[in-house]
């Protein structure tokens, strides 16, 4: 009976050893990955109420061991302020997609080291349609689930969108026309 239960022990204990380890930039290859997270209270490992304002799961871009994390907001007009530690201060995150109508906002940011290690948000949320109207400025804690990490094809977002590619058409027709104009003054000197 021992000789089959420590060749099984000897299994439970190295299959332990390979899931603690922690999971960083440099043991993933590039590409764009799915990752479960819950965002926890600033001073404790209770979940915030905060969590439910975000879409799940994240993306994790990882490029050349640099990793970057996309982020969906729900609830974007409640969320006035967003910001993570850069060195030793904080700054706001890039938003890099927002729907106005579907009150959501896609946003980045970079995230170093071990992805296993929870890292502080510091957040102002403003919520005026409550009875009694809620403004708290706060720290919550991400803790993604580096276990969760799957190879995904949803889309990454490149580019800052404001879900119109209106002002685009704006700039274009004003270049035109100042192009216009000055072919226009530069034919009449002639």
């Amino acid at each position: 009976m021992r000789r089959r239960v420590a060749p099984l022990l000897g299994a439970i204990l190295l299959l332990w050893a390979i899931m603690s380890v922690p999971v960083e930039a440099e043991s993933l290859s590039d590409g764009v990955y799915a990752v479960e997270y819950e965002l926890l209270q600033g001073d404790s490992d209770s979940v915030s109420i905060a969590n439910g304002y975000f879409e799940k799961p994240a993306l994790l871009k990882v490029d050349g061991g640099k990793q970057t994390l996309q982020l969906t907001l729900n609830h974007s007009k409640w969320v006035q302020q967003l910001q993570v530690r850069s060195g030793d201060r904080f700054t706001d995150v890039k938003v890099v997609a927002e729907d106005e109508e579907a009150d959501t906002r896609v946003i980045e940011l970079d995230v170093d080291g071990d992805l296993a290690e929870p890292f502080p948000v510091k957040m102002h949320v403003v919520i005026d349609e409550l009875e009694i109207p809620y403004d708290h400025a706060y720290t919550v804690r991400v803790a993604m689930d580096a276990s969760s990490l799957m190879e995904t094809d949803q889309e990454w977002i490149d580019s800052v969108s404001k879900g119109s590619t209106i002002w685009f058409w704006i700039a274009t027709a004003l270049v035109v026309v100042a192009g216009v104009l000055f072919a226009a003054r530069f034919m009449r000197s002639k």
